[in-house]
């Protein structure tokens, strides 16, 4: 089955004769990855400059080579640059913000489309631990830096173009592309056909509580792959996502690369895996276990931990996995204050106890708390029973 690459070598049609879809969406997300040169200072002018023009050789790989999965952006550009559809799309108002003081990271892309329409496109975590770092943020602070600049970035768009907005991203791109959507001026909301959000982590209860926060649910279209992780944390506020399938398996269905496409549409998954929706409520249920504090203190000594290996890049961490630095940056541990070191591995030993047996029991007995166990049981039943039919569907249907 076609992935989105094959999709953008597939499409025939324009935007004028088919609106964009969350295909499309998915395409322009990815494509807020490329990193823009100096040497293209039209891309982040409002004029912007055409994809087809990116597709050259040098251009083409300074602006694939420093994404950790450049291979597959290089070839997805070029898709796009000779695809009927894509190729004279421009991209306008390209920007990058990165601040180790402020634990910042935040790239935005605006593609405007031949019919005057324009997708802002959040960039999700680039390869950088700092990155890493900020998505850990969002599980003890109200919001981060990344969100307030998206925020500023989407009333920037408005501001200079006229017309009908899209917003969306993949990964931490999909929560600044409904965070912004939610917490932007009203008068720009009012312009906003639909906002995107590609298996992002959701928010916490205590942001969505905020009367700032619009709550327009129906503006904002989730899309998760059968086995997500990343979708599913910090819980579930708004509709429920569209299930789509993907080629990998766990949580390597996070790569957008690998969700599958049937025509204009992704292919789809009757519900979440049985797997994927235990990990995500108990994952869940230990963050809720924590206070703000404990799970800020928990983030700082892990982020400490990381770090002490000398790796600044992601895809430096996992090449670490294989080559027994990982080994050496444990037994950094041993460095650690006694408090924070017996800290830390009893949040871990209660991380993997939770994942593998699930939250300690307690008995319920307020009304709430019986009326919420009851809820938590027919979800566990319902989500069981989607799985088993899902599997009998995909083998016997």
């Amino acid at each position: 089955m076609a992935d989105i690459v094959d999709y953008v070598r597939g499409c025939r049609d324009t935007f004028a004769e088919r609106p964009l879809c969350r295909v499309d969406s998915l395409v322009l997300s990815c494509l807020s990855y490329l990193w823009i040169p100096e040497e293209i200072p039209e891309a982040a002018t409002r004029e912007g400059v055409a994809l087809i023009d990116l597709d050259e050789g040098k251009t083409r790989l300074s602006l694939t080579a420093p994404i950790g999965n450049g291979a597959n952006h290089e070839r997805l550009l070029q898709a796009v640059a000779t695809s009927p559809r894509f190729f004279n799309v421009r991209v306008c108002l390209a920007t990058e913000q990165s601040s180790q003081e402020l634990e910042r990271q935040f790239a935005a892309t605006t593609f405007l489309l031949p019919t005057g329409e324009a997708y802002v496109a959040l960039r999700g975590t680039d390869n950088t631990l700092l990155g890493w770092k900020e998505d850990f943020n969002m599980a003890f602070r109200r919001t981060v830096p990344a969100q307030e600049s998206a925020c500023a970035y989407l009333a920037r768009v408005a501001a200079e173009l006229e017309g009908p907005l899209y917003v969306g991203g993949h990964s931490k791109g999909g929560n600044l592309a409904v965070f912004a959507s939610m917490m932007c001026d009203a008068l720009v909301r009012a312009r906003i056909v639909r906002c995107y959000d590609h298996d992002g982590p959701d928010f916490t209860d205590e942001l969505v509580a905020d009367p700032a926060w619009a709550g327009e649910w129906d503006l904002v279209e989730k899309t998760v792959p059968g086995e997500s992780l990343i979708g599913l944390l910090l819980g579930s506020h708004g509709n429920d996502p569209i299930i789509v399938s993907s080629s990998r398996e766990g949580v390597l269905q996070h790569d957008p690369f690998s969700w599958l496409v049937d025509g204009t549409d992704f292919a789809r998954e009757r519900a979440l895996s049985y797997d994927a929706y235990r990990t995500g409520k108990r994952i869940n249920a230990w963050l809720r276990g924590m206070s703000v504090e404990e799970r800020e203190r928990f983030v700082e000594i892990l982020y400490r931990v990381v770090r002490s290996g000398g790796e600044v890049t992601f895809s430096g961490l996992v090449k670490s996995l294989g080559d027994g630095t990982l080994s050496l940056m444990l037994q950094r541990l041993d460095g650690l204050p006694e408090a924070d070191r017996e800290f830390f591995m009893s949040c871990m030993g209660d991380l993997a106890a939770t994942i593998l047996l699930g939250p300690a029991p307690k008995t319920p007995v307020t009304a709430a708390e019986k009326a919420s166990a009851a809820v938590e049981k027919v979800e566990d039943i319902t989500a069981k029973f989607n799985d088993t039919m899902a599997k009998w569907e995909k083998y016997f249907g």
